[in-house]
């Protein structure tokens, strides 16, 4: 079965199947379980992969297999991804009422539905199901996956200040269910509610990627400017200090981008983004954790700040100190570039910035194309595009491509 699933021939795998199940054998056994998953797994047809895999469902029941949780969890999966919500749903319910024990693959399953919807209250739906199946509370990675929806949840939102806040509080809520507040109480990001909520044998020690989103989500969704700069002094203070637990959320460079970000909105708190950076190139040799260094998206991050503030010559020192580390700009960096200089109304750095990106192998994209558009004085900028039109062939296309968008914008 599995080898004809993998040369595109569901007609051949399902024969096998058919005669496995005219010899009397065990259907539902784990081996032909895991060849049907690699079988639900595949996609045969592009456009009508969903009908087809469904079709394929059908006759496997039809055949008298009793989908065990992995192969359940395949076939919730194929619905998620074609959109079929309320397919994924009842399938979930339908192993809750046949004893089913669902596992953390399904939960995370489910939980891109409440993503997908935007929806925290089935986030909060499948926390309670997840504890009546004892799944939680001892379940770090369940934690993280709950803790994690609501903060994406509310960055794809659009919505009011007040929202958020309350996503951050859910965020709180899940994690002191079961995880020990005092890595929190010592960053000084828990609610008054919590400030003094001692650690019962309940919750266990959260895991650096857990107390990460946590950290993340203060930044992102409830700490103001000043706030967000207390926290970053005590999070160095408590990295220096070698906390194993808070200095390991810096091993990767997911918090340090999240105080990068949030601290770059304005021109006044900017000036910290450098001494974000040094701490990330020079950390603290107390520390016994191995800090992450700048990354192309930290670097990227670092460029938008400057650029956006109108602080052109630091901006590009940050460039060069990215090349200087060995760091090449990608697509987001380039773009990231362009878009800085059109803000700043310097049309020949926009487009001299493009030539670069083309020279580096990157292609012109829609992003480059909004940016540019930041440029008020269109003549100007189509002047600058017409200087370089006869440089090499791939340039050329660009800017002729470039030079067409913007006639009709």
């Amino acid at each position: 079965m599995d080898n004809f699933a993998r040369q595109g021939r569901p007609d051949l795998a399902m024969d096998a199947l058919r005669r496995i199940a005219g010899s009397g054998a065990d259907v539902s056994s784990d081996t032909v379980q895991y060849s049907c998953i690699t079988l639900l797994r595949t996609r045969f047809d592009k456009v009508e992969w969903y009908r087809v895999q469904s079709h394929l469902v059908t006759e496997m029941l039809e055949l008298g297999i009793r989908p065990g949780i992995p192969m359940l969890n395949a076939m919730i999966l194929n619905a998620v991804e074609a959109c079929d919500y309320q397919t994924a749903q009842a399938m979930f319910q339908t192993a809750r009422a046949n004893g089913i024990r669902r596992d953390t693959i399904t939960y995370s399953i489910l939980l891109k539905v409440a993503l997908q919807n935007s929806d925290p209250n089935l986030v909060e739906k499948i926390m309670h199901m997840a504890e009546e199946d004892g799944a939680l509370p001892r379940n770090n990675q369940l934690v993280f996956c709950l803790v994690v929806t609501i903060l994406q949840i509310a960055q794809a939102a659009k919505t009011d200040f007040v929202t958020l806040t309350s996503r951050y509080k859910t965020m709180l809520q899940f994690y002191a269910r079961y995880c020990d507040l005092r890595p929190l109480q010592e960053l000084g990001i828990v609610l008054d509610v919590y400030r003094e909520t001692k650690v019962t044998n309940v919750v266990s020690q959260p895991s650096p990627q857990l107390l990460a989103v946590m950290i993340m989500g203060y930044i992102r969704l409830f700490a103001g400017i000043r706030q967000v700069e207390g926290l970053y002094t005590r999070y160095q203070s408590l990295i220096a200090q070698d906390h194993q637990l808070i200095a390991s959320t810096a091993e990767t460079d997911h918090v340090a981008n999240a105080f990068l970000f949030r601290l770059g909105r304005t021109k006044k708190s900017s000036n910290k983004c450098a001494v974000i950076l040094r701490d990330m190139l020079n950390p603290p040799a107390s520390t016994t954790v191995k800090v992450a260094k700048p990354t192309v998206q930290t670097w990227s991050i670092a460029l938008r700040t400057y650029f956006f503030n109108n602080q052109r010559a630091a901006g590009e020192k940050i460039l060069q100190m990215m090349r200087a580390m060995g760091t090449e700009p990608n697509q987001v960096t380039m773009n990231t570039i362009i878009s800085g200089y059109a803000n700043m109304q310097d049309a020949p750095a926009a487009v001299n910035a493009m030539q670069q990106m083309e020279a580096a192998g990157l292609q012109v994209d829609s992003y480059t194309l909004k940016g540019l558009t930041r440029i008020i004085n269109r003549d100007e900028l189509l002047d600058a595009l017409r200087k370089v039109a006869a440089k090499p062939i791939e340039t050329q296309e660009a800017v002729h491509t470039t030079e067409d968008t913007l006639k009709l914008a």
